[in-house]
């Protein structure tokens, strides 16, 4: 998958169909851009052709919508066991620990869709809410400090942990986003999806880093 917001005019609707955002800074990247962007991320189901996702490195928002799509679109392929459901309409649930750097508009589109059956819910929650019914807990870089404390937290619970920090998966998130030369990769740690009963397609696995839990000392 490869997605690129690239700083040159590019005439015409082709640029929409290559997933091309053109701009000269932030400031000037409308929301109808930014939201097409976003609905290309996620009408993409992560199809997964080993090239990773680009953004220019000025655009906050454009990695927030990358980074929110992939969230998404990691539900097609990863199986959660039934009990993590209290029924087969339950809603699946994306928490957002601490300051939430999504855009509400593309949140509330993703509050339209649904997994397996399931619609899907986003909430915000601080450090000391229990994130034990969240399917799918995000820690973003402002909470880096705490990360340890609210996997600790998480243990024994059938959450998917995702954050976006240096050594996040190594100890002991399941999926760490990492941002290399302006592009998105994402590191899977398999012991951390196992612990919690997930089962990570072979799709995923594929084109993620497969990293090892650093072993804690006692």
């Amino acid at each position: 998958m490869n997605l690129r917001l690239h700083r040159r005019n590019r005439p015409g609707r082709a640029w929409l169909r290559r997933f091309v955002v053109s701009g000269h800074s932030r400031r000037i990247l409308s929301r109808r851009i930014l939201r097409a962007f976003f609905f290309a991320i996620i009408a993409g189901a992560l199809s997964f052709t080993a090239a990773p996702t680009a953004f220019a490195q000025t655009d906050d928002g454009a990695e927030y919508a990358v980074k929110l799509g992939f969230l998404y679109n990691f539900t097609k392929f990863i199986e959660w066991p039934p009990e993590a459901f209290r029924d087969s309409a339950a809603p699946l649930v994306i928490c957002i620990v601490g300051r939430d750097p999504f855009r509400p508009d593309l949140e509330a589109e993703l509050r339209t869709r649904k997994v397996g059956g399931h619609p899907v819910e986003i909430a915000t929650k601080t450090q000391n809410d229990a994130l034990s019914a969240c399917h799918i807990v995000f820690v973003p870089v402002t909470e880096k400090n705490q990360s340890d404390r609210i996997l600790r937290s998480l243990q024994g619970s059938r959450a998917l942990t995702v954050g976006e920090t240096e050594g996040f998966a190594v100890l002991g998130g399941s999926i760490n986003l990492v941002v290399e030369d302006n592009k998105v990769h994402f590191e899977i740690n398999r012991l951390a999806a196992d612990r919690a009963g997930l089962r990570i397609g072979s799709r995923l696995l594929g084109i993620a880093k497969i990293v090892k839990e650093q072993t804690k000392k006692s």
